[in-house]
């Protein structure tokens, strides 16, 4: 506890100056469409990356205002492009046994390049979206292929029907990874990594997704000569409850490797529900999902449930402060196969929070403190990370 005290006491102040040295005048853009706009930064977001009830709308109907047709790349006074960087500092401690059985702690810092990202994303024609983005996750590692897709919009007037093809994050708005706000990745499986057809809309407070994607499975039935990955299907409503409180359900089928020889796949279905509650300055997500695991042997229990609270607030001078905290608890029941214990019974527990100071709208300072373990005695690991994110 006094290491960590301590470190806690050279990092703050260590911020503190940064943010001193390092604040210029507010900048009124964020990028790419900001500079394409010219708007301010809480025209799409709450705090760069949440978006709000603007950013949700303009995002769904192609990057377009509302009433506007689109345009190509080429007919823009602004090159469609933004980078966004992350370096800082990380401190981890971890508990786990030992080689003789008992339990050891050790702990690791380093100063490290977290992500490089490139993104592009726009319109290409009236009614025709596009995005591309790629990362370096690491220094040495190599770059990294994200999103790569169309969508042609209005096939029904006014964005009640649109269709998405490509590679895609088949994300609830408000939910999805890229969208976080923490270095931490979400415990959750809220991210559906999509390779395929999606149909989507907006209508009178609902919006809604409907899809079908490539799965991972590599093999089928030792007689099978051919191999169908195009097999997984999803779908998604969002409901405008009452003044921008709103309201998911999701359903997800996945195909697996088959885990028994008579079978072509094993067959994965998730259930979510989640909800959206905001106002001025805060917003809470509570969300829990449903897994089944079909075919469950030695190698993959039956069942998995998550449970999610997701919170942030704005305070300060100008809302130049953002406060985060989320906590993740994900337990799986005793699993028995054949007779005998496959899995026990099992919760893993993730606690995340951080403080941000947005230097300008795309440059924040952020410490970030975040715990991961379970009641099972599996490794316990506490993190600390300082870092600085900037977007262009």
């Amino acid at each position: 506890m006094i290491r960590w005290l301590r470190l806690v006491v050279v990092l703050a102040p260590l911020v503190a100056l940064g943010v001193r040295w390092c604040s210029p005048p507010p900048a009124a853009t964020l990028p790419l469409f900001a500079r394409k706009y010219s708007f301010q930064c809480t025209q799409c977001h709450y705090a760069f990356p949440r978006l709000n009830a603007f950013g949700m709308a303009f995002k769904q109907n192609g990057y377009r205002l509302p009433g506007a047709k689109g345009e190509s790349p080429w007919e823009s006074t602004t090159f469609p492009l933004s980078l966004l960087g992350n370096v800082g500092y990380a401190y981890t401690r971890t508990d786990a046994i030992d080689s003789t059985g008992g339990r050891s702690t050790f702990t690791t810092s380093t100063f490290q390049q977290n992500d490089v990202e490139f993104h592009s994303a726009g319109t290409l024609a009236p009614e025709v979206t596009f995005r591309f983005d790629n990362s370096f996750e690491g220094v040495d590692l190599p770059l990294t292929s994200g999103q790569a897709f169309v969508q042609f919009d209005d096939l029904v007037h006014d964005g009640r029907m649109n269709m998405r093809v490509g590679v895609y994050d088949a994300d609830i708005l408000y939910l999805a990874d890229s969208r976080r706000m923490t270095l931490t990745h979400y415990l959750s499986p809220i991210t559906l990594g999509g390779l395929g057809v999606e149909l989507n809309g907006r209508q009178s407070g609902w919006t809604w997704a409907g899809g079908v994607i490539n799965s991972d499975r590599t093999i089928g039935k030792p007689t099978d000569k051919s191999l169908n990955n195009f097999e997984d299907l999803y779908a998604f409503v969002t409901r405008d409850v009452v003044h921008g409180q709103l309201a998911s359900a999701r359903v997800f089928v996945d195909q697996q490797d088959p885990r028994r020889p008579d079978k072509r796949s094993a067959q994965h279905l998730q259930v979510d529900v989640n909800a959206f509650l905001n106002g001025k300055g805060w917003w809470v997500i509570p969300g829990f999902t449903y897994e089944h695991f079909a075919d469950a042997d030695f190698s993959q229990f039956e069942k998995q449930e998550t449970a999610l609270l997701d919170s942030g607030l704005l305070f300060g001078p100008s809302d130049r402060w953002a406060a985060t905290a989320r906590y993740e608890l994900q337990h799986h029941p005793k699993f028995d196969f054949e007779g005998v214990t496959a899995f026990p019974e099992a919760d893993l527990t993730q606690l995340t929070g951080n403080v941000a100071y947005y230097v300008n709208p795309n440059a924040k300072l952020v410490l970030e403190y975040n715990r991961i373990h379970d009641n099972v005695q599996g490794p316990r690991v506490d993190q600390i990370q300082a870092y600085v994110f900037v977007g262009y």
